[in-house]
C-alpha cells in the first residue's frame, strides 16, 4: 500500500491528496500534523508521496520537520506535489536537500496551480466560484496521477526559494486576533495543524510557532480573527469541495 503524507491549512492540498490518492488506489492518507509514524516506511517497490502548500516558494516547517525525523527505507520511490498560488516549486528544490541528507532522493514532483488564499497579504480568491471551475484542477490532478502510477521519474522544480517567511518565526503570529464577534467555539484552536492555539477565557491564543496556513482565519465560523487591520474586509477562502470537519485530525 502506498501512503500520501499530506499539509493543508484551507483545503487545496488535502482535496489534491485525496484525489491521487484515489486515482492511484491502494492509498492511505496520513496527516503531517499528527507527528511521525512510530515504524519505518517505504522500501524496495513501495511509494509514498508528500503533498503541502508552498509557502515563498519554500516548504512548510513542519513538513521538513517531519521528513527530517521520519524513518524511510532505502529504494523508496518518493514523489511530491505542491499546490500553489503562484511561485512554488522551489519547495520541491527544499524537499530535495531534505531527503538528500538521509541520503534519499526525491523520484517525482510536480507543482499544482490552485487558487490563491493568503489572506494577510491580498484578497485570497472567491472560493464559491473555484468550486464551479474545480473540474480542471481535477484534470491536472489526474494527469500527475497517471505518472506517478507509471513510475515517471521527473522532477519541475527551481532553486529561487524566499526565505521571508522564515525569519523571526517567533512572530509570525503576532499581528493575529479575535475580535469582538468571537463566540469562543473553539474551532481555531481544533483545527490548527500544529497545534499552535490554545483558549484562553474562551478567546485563542497563539503560541507562536505558527506556520502561518491561514487555517485559524479562514475557516473561523464567525469571521472574527483578524491579521492586524488587513483582513477585516478580505474574503476567507476555504477550499470547497473540503469540509472543516476533514481537516479536524485529533
Amino acid at each position: 500500500m502506498s501512503v500520501i503524507y499530506w499539509f493543508s491549512g484551507t483545503g487545496n492540498s488535502l482535496y489534491a491528496a485525496r484525489g491521487i490518492a484515489k486515482a492511484l488506489g491502494n492509498t492511505a492518507l496520513y496527516p503531517i500534523g499528527l507527528g511521525v509514524p512510530a515504524q519505518a516506511v517505504g522500501g524496495e517497490g513501495e511509494k509514498i508521496g508528500f503533498v503541502f502548500p508552498s509557502y515563498y516558494g519554500n516548504l512548510p516547517r513542519a513538513v521538513g520537520s517531519f521528513v527530517e525525523n521520519m524513518e524511510i527505507l532505502p529504494d523508496t520511490w518518493i514523489f511530491a506535489v505542491v499546490t500553489m498560488g503562484g511561485l512554488g516549486h522551489g519547495s520541491l528544490s527544499a524537499l530535495e536537500t531534505v531527503l538528500a541528507k538521509k541520503s534519499l532522493k526525491l523520484n517525482y514532483g510536480r507543482g499544482l496551480l490552485m487558487r490563491g488564499n493568503y489572506v494577510v497579504m491580498y484578497n485570497p480568491a472567491d472560493g464559491e466560484k473555484y468550486g464551479k471551475k474545480i473540474s480542471g484542477t481535477d484534470k491536472k490532478i489526474q494527469k500527475i496521477s497517471s505518472e506517478i502510477a507509471s513510475g515517471k521519474n521527473s522532477i519541475k522544480s527551481f532553486r529561487f526559494i524566499a526565505d521571508n517567511l522564515y525569519k523571526n518565526t517567533e512572530s509570525l503570529d503576532s499581528a493575529f486576533y479575535a475580535d469582538d464577534s468571537c463566540t469562543g467555539c473553539g474551532q481555531c484552536a481544533k483545527i490548527c495543524p500544529v497545534s499552535n492555539i490554545i483558549l484562553n477565557n474562551k478567546k485563542p491564543q497563539w503560541l507562536h510557532k505558527c506556520e502561518h496556513c491561514v487555517a485559524c482565519i479562514s475557516w473561523c465560523p464567525a469571521k472574527a480573527i483578524q491579521y492586524g487591520e488587513k483582513t477585516k474586509t478580505r474574503r476567507r477562502y476555504r477550499n470547497p469541495k473540503i469540509s472543516v470537519n476533514d481537516l479536524f485530525i485529533r
